[in-house]
């Protein structure tokens, strides 16, 4: 366990990809393009920018937006536990010439 983390539950991946996926559904889409599954039971949500509806100049959604994505994540399940840490990350491919941003976002489900 790491230092100032909570102990995760395993559940079915299926379980947390339907968490994930109805999370980040919108109006414009389902945004959640990849869920990673770490050996301590936790999740990465790996998802499209299209989820957030950016201003006009804005490359990255507001720490608001961030927020909003933080409650839904919760309100489908209390024991939901969301690391600090998200923001960006390189989901481009090998075969692509132009490396793709996409962003990120760290769950699990708390043991008690």
């Amino acid at each position: 366990m790491t230092k100032g983390l909570p102990q995760f539950r395993k559940v079915k991946r299926s379980y947390a990809a339907s968490i994930a996926h109805g999370a980040l559904s919108s109006s414009r889409g389902a945004a959640l393009l990849q869920l990673l599954e770490f050996e301590d039971h936790h999740f990465r949500a790996v998802f499209d920018l299209k989820h957030f509806e950016l201003g006009e100049g804005n490359t990255l959604p507001s720490k608001s937006q961030w927020n909003s994505l933080k409650k839904r994540l919760k309100r489908r399940d209390r024991t939901i536990f969301i690391f600090r840490a998200y923001g960006e990350i390189d989901c481009g491919s090998p075969g692509k010439h132009l490396a793709a941003t996409c962003l990120y976002i760290d769950f699990g489900f708390r043991l008690n």
